[in-house]
């Protein structure tokens, strides 16, 4: 018996459980590929920022960031041209959005798929006690086998769902921490600088 039959027992409920797996997978890539973009190396760029900063020269602190565009080098630019840490600290609150931002629909596809699993289970589990009814009690194993199925097969793939969700939301939450210490540091050290 091929998987794709055995998903087809699980009935209608494997339809949304494939639509938040798809979900979830598109969230997860965008996800992915925005930390990866922004992520970068702070430690010497941070070092020849403040150089700049201690000569009291922020056009040449500029100049040394343009080059990259990242959460953490639009806060050191913001806070630079600005000279304020209001405005620094605003931009890295925008900038600490935009890294949550669909996050969260990842971290509701791995709670959804097996509440939809447990959901499935329920509605195969009726079938199969409707099927008793039916019967008045003289039942045949294999006529409760469909509503079985169903409410194993959707209990089984929600859970795989769930975990494999899981498992990536935290991963992206480990890079996306990593941003967000990188942007509170830099604010930090720059806010010494200005004002």
């Amino acid at each position: 018996m091929s998987l794709m039959s055995i998903l087809a027992k699980g009935g209608w409920t494997m339809i949304a459980i494939g639509i938040s797996l798809f979900v979830g997978i598109y969230f997860a890539i965008d996800r992915f590929i925005y930390y990866k973009r922004s992520q970068s190396p702070i430690e010497d760029l941070l070092k020849r920022v403040c150089a700049w900063l201690k000569e009291k020269s922020p056009e040449d602190a500029i100049k040394e960031i343009r080059g990259q565009d990242t959460p953490v080098t639009r806060v050191m630019i913001k806070g630079i041209i600005s000279g304020e840490k209001e405005a620094m600290n605003a931009s890295a609150s925008c900038e600490l959005k935009k890294l949550e931002s669909g996050l969260g629909i990842v971290a509701s596809m791995g709670s959804i798929a097996p509440m939809l699993g447990f959901f499935g289970t329920v509605l195969g589990m009726i079938k199969a006690f409707m099927q008793i009814e039916v019967l008045g009690g003289g039942v045949n194993p294999s006529r409760l086998a469909g509503g079985i199925w169903e409410a194993l097969v959707t209990t089984a793939a929600g859970l795989a769902v769930g975990i494999i969700f899981l498992l990536i939301y935290n991963a992206l939450s480990d890079r996306m921490n990593g941003i967000i210490n990188d942007i509170n540091r830099v604010t930090s050290e720059i806010a010494a600088f200005i004002e």
